[in-house]
């Protein structure tokens, strides 16, 4: 691959004629009516047959559909669901490791419970780390 400087004018040209989901490559190579040469991703793919395929990602899990918000107030740790649930828990000292932990696996749990994407239970379990706990 090549980097080349081209005028405003034309990069405005190459997107007019871009459809979605084309590089500036892709449209080159349409426009000037260029083959592409066989080293293509989805080319490399198909030649390895369906026992060789790699999965380059795994499927994600989809995006939080009811907002949730939680985190510490005083002693407190809550979590609570935008017209919904919610729920608070009193935490310990600090130097109670287990009985922090024994709480955080509560609200995990009622998170979980409430339908809790993956990124609001990690927000779950940020909470405690993100605040001191009772001045410490």
């Amino acid at each position: 691959m090549r980097t080349i400087e081209i005028s405003d004018e034309v990069w405005k040209e190459i997107a007019d004629r871009g459809k979605f989901g084309e590089t500036e490559d892709d449209v080159l190579h349409r426009v000037f009516e260029i083959p592409r040469s066989s080293s293509t991703l989805s080319e490399m793919l198909s030649s390895l047959g369906p026992s060789k395929r790699r999965r380059f990602s795994s499927p994600r899990r989809s995006h939080a559909t009811r907002p949730m918000s939680s985190g510490m107030d005083g002693s407190q740790l809550y979590v609570a669901f935008r017209g919904g649930p919610s729920g608070n828990w009193t935490l310990s000292p600090p130097t109670d490791k287990t009985a922090l932990r024994n709480v955080r696996e509560k609200a995990v749990a009622f998170a979980r419970e409430n339908g809790a994407t993956l990124g609001q239970i990690n927000a779950v379990k940020k909470a405690l780390t993100d605040n001191p706990i009772n001045g410490s």
